[in-house]
């Protein structure tokens, strides 16, 4: 364990006045939490590189082949398909990592580990610049690294502290994890242009080795200090058992699974209904500008389809299903992006002034309308003013996101953790859940579940992120890396695929965002039945602890 000493430098004397603000620190301290923070900052944006990779890959490549047959599916389609089948990969993942739990000290298992993920990289890159279809594979392979290796730095975590250490740090460490998952978008989105998808394979393989570096500093203070050794540390963490059969016979750990199972559940259900809205919201307001056809006259053309040209006339050139990007003159049929309330308008030009158009849309002139924002009316131009709205509203979602997620971590983790205990902090986001989509049952509005959305998953990514991996704390060290890394892998997916089957099941009976809602209403309650279960168990395993300790110290 990471000692607690009081012996404090001058740099590090700075630093722990610092790391105060935040959270309880002691000096002896300072140096492990302040390198775990920025290892879990470098993963989140490895992560994030790759993710930025993966998307264009699967949704415009998909590669999808059975028997040498190409599979006639939409990229879409096809990462629904990759989706449900990381569950049963993982399970496979699952049983070679306990394999090597069994095998392997903390220091090999994650040597082993990162290096196998990093040499991984520089396959694909190789196999990229050959022209292999990439698009399934990499999928699947993004989803196994993710939570694998996030899996195994929080193992790792929860072995270097003890459950009264982690209780404090954790809260910043776990900055390190909401800081990488803002920026790294960000910089993902910066370099991708410039240095291109296969090359950020690359650098994600080097931020790899960085990481592994770091986590060998820890290991080493860890060593260094007064309650260190090399026998624990070298000895192999996972058990006889394999990580299922662990889960299965610990009460306590099969909560913490079935807490796994039901967040994710609720979490993705959240997401569809947000995508949802978002469509349904976009595209209320076509064809609702146009008046009435008068008596004897045809009605105007629905939305997405072209007005049919008079007798002997020719159709517009924009209703004959232009190039989106093709010059729009004056009189031309638009659509009109509307990014303020996030929805499509049927309009026309009224004047076209260099880059930007006048558009008489919805009732009144829009001046100065960029190009980006108005598309000719055909198909698609439809599908490119979609995209622009959907681009627009999640940019700025995942902005507050991740913005609220940072300040949550910052200033009010720590002090949950230090006044009210981590059983405290396990009933927030399920009550958050619970007031959200009960809102929505009521108005499933685009504002509402948009505010719902921000702040579960704000509060996920910080407050519940932190609670959930300090669970793993009064744990034996077989579950902490064996057990662990099924329900960090596993278990998660699992969640996927059961939002998966409620939505096709919901298409099939022609379920609305209320009904959804509900579902999410049920699945709250049963999810805060399961934090009150676990909050026994882990109250009973600290006071067991508790008397260990005073046994030990008598």
């Amino acid at each position: 364990m990471a000692s607690t000493g009081e012996n404090e430098t001058p740099a590090r004397g700075v630093l722990h006045r610092l790391l105060s603000i935040f959270a309880e620190v002691k000096p002896r301290e300072v140096f492990s939490v302040l390198v775990l923070t920025l290892n879990v900052f470098l993963l989140l944006t490895g992560y994030y590189l790759l993710k930025v990779v993966r998307e264009p890959l699967i949704l415009a490549g998909g590669g999808l082949e059975i028997g040498g047959q190409k599979l006639d599916l939409d990229g879409p389609e096809v990462k629904a398909y990759a989706a449900a089948g990381q569950a049963l990969l993982l399970v496979g993942v699952v049983r070679a990592y306990g394999a090597m739990a069994r095998r392997f000290g903390r220091m090999q298992l994650t040597t082993a580990l990162t290096l196998f993920f990093a040499g991984n990289l520089v396959i694909f890159f190789f196999l990229a610049r050959l022209g292999v279809p990439l698009g399934v594979p990499f999928y699947l392979w993004v989803g196994c690294f993710n939570l694998t290796v996030i899996a195994q730095f929080w193992s790792f975590a929860n072995d270097v502290y003890t459950p009264e250490q982690g209780k404090r740090l954790f809260a910043i460490v776990g900055i390190g994890s909401s800081l990488g998952a803002m920026f790294g978008a960000q910089i993902a989105k910066r370099v991708y242009v410039p240095i291109g998808p296969y090359n950020m394979m690359l650098v994600a393989a080097g931020v790899l080795l960085a990481c592994l570096w770091l986590t060998y500093l820890v290991h080493r203070d860890d060593l260094a200090g007064p309650g260190g050794g090399p026998k624990k540390a070298d000895a192999p963490p996972g058990g006889a058992a394999g990580g299922f059969k662990i889960i299965a016979g610990d009460r306590y750990l099969l909560l913490i699974a079935a807490l796994t199972l039901v967040l994710n559940w609720v979490n993705s259900t959240g997401e569809y209904i947000l995508d949802r809205t978002l469509i349904e919201s976009a595209t209320s307001a076509l064809g609702q500008e146009s008046a009435p056809a008068a008596a004897g006259e045809k009605a105007p053309a629905a939305a997405g389809e072209e007005a049919p040209a008079a007798a002997g006339e020719k159709a517009p050139a924009a209703a004959e299903g232009a190039d989106p990007g093709a010059p729009l003159a004056a009189g031309a049929p638009v659509y009109l992006v509307d990014p303020e309330a996030s929805r499509l308008l049927e309009g026309k030009i009224a004047a076209v002034k260099g880059a930007a158009f006048d558009v008489e849309a919805g009732g009144k002139v829009v001046e100065g309308a960029e190009k980006g924002l108005v598309h000719p009316r055909t198909e698609k131009g439809k599908k490119a003013a979609l995209g622009a709205i959907i681009g627009t509203f999640k940019g700025d979602f995942f902005y507050w996101v991740n913005t609220l997620g940072v300040v949550l971590q910052l200033f009010l983790v720590s002090r949950i953790f230090k006044y009210f205990g981590v059983r405290f902090a396990l009933f927030i986001l399920p009550t958050i859940a619970l007031l959200g989509n009960a809102s929505l049952a009521v108005l499933p509005a685009l504002a509402v579940v948009r505010v719902a959305k921000i702040a579960e998953n704000s509060t996920d990514y910080s407050v519940q992120n932190t609670a959930r991996q300090a669970l793993f704390l009064p744990v034996g060290r077989d579950a902490k890396y064996s057990a662990k890394a099924a329900i960090d892998t596993f278990v998660v997916r699992a969640g996927d695929v059961l939002a998966a089957v409620g939505v096709i099941v919901g298409q099939v009976l022609a379920l609305s965002v209320r009904h959804f809602a509900m579902v999410n209403i049920a699945l709250a309650l049963a999810w805060l039945g399961v934090v009150v279960g676990i909050a026994r168990e882990h109250k009973r395993r600290a006071a067991d602890e508790q008397d260990a300790e005073d046994l030990k110290a008598a």
